[in-house]
């Protein structure tokens, strides 16, 4: 399984043309507002402020490119990988315009992404899924997309709480529970997972 041995801010984007053209395979990070998603990213690559997490969520308008085991000046190596951290949905006010443009550089980041391995799809394990959670699903699926569902904020959550919720999401979502990655960026719960499905993306 690979090693973080580096992880540094990119760049950020808010159109189709600025993104990066790092030739290296590419991991998203998306969900509902207030999810769990920068500390989750922080967590998985060991650092303590590399994502930025804000007061009022939804605030992240752009899409946020980190290089990981890929420091600058220097080629990429067999381990090396980008993450991409998208923007939240569901709480952010902004107008219908900007929220418009939003979409559309969402749509335009996962349909002409060619280096995108996955999209860790997260979800706040003590909240019921909702429809758009199960139509964003889909959309990945309908465009070919691998799509991890990750419940987040574990440690807030009884073990036996924890079973019920995962039981609910393979309901919810018709699937097993080994298609489900349970985390806690408190407890650093589900690193290890999530690290082995990057490593067997890149590594295979």
């Amino acid at each position: 399984m690979i090693k973080i041995t580096s992880a540094e801010f990119l760049k950020g984007a808010v159109i189709s043309k600025q993104f990066p053209q790092t030739g290296i395979p590419e991991f998203a990070f998306f969900g509902r507002s207030n999810a769990g998603k920068s500390s989750l990213i922080n967590m998985l690559l060991n650092r303590k402020n590399l994502v930025k997490t804000g007061a009022k969520p939804g605030m992240t308008r752009e899409i946020n490119f980190f290089a990981v085991n890929a420091p600058a000046g220097k080629p990429p190596s067999a381990e090396s990988f980008c993450v991409a951290d998208l923007p939240g949905y569901g709480f952010a006010q902004v107008s219908q315009a900007e929220r418009k443009r939003i979409d559309t550089m969402l749509y335009d980041y996962c349909t002409t992404r060619s280096t995108l391995k996955t999209v860790f799809l997260l979800m706040d394990i003590r909240r019921e899924p909702a429809e758009i959670e199960r139509q964003t699903l889909q959309f990945f699926r309908d465009h070919s997309i691998p799509a991890v569902l990750t419940a987040t904020k574990a440690d807030k959550l009884s073990k036996n709480e924890q079973a019920k919720q995962l039981v609910a999401l393979t309901s919810f979502f018709e699937c097993s529970k080994d298609e489900i990655i349970l985390t806690s960026s408190l407890k650093k719960t589900g690193r290890e997972q999530l690290l082995q499905h990057i490593s067997t993306c890149i590594l295979a």
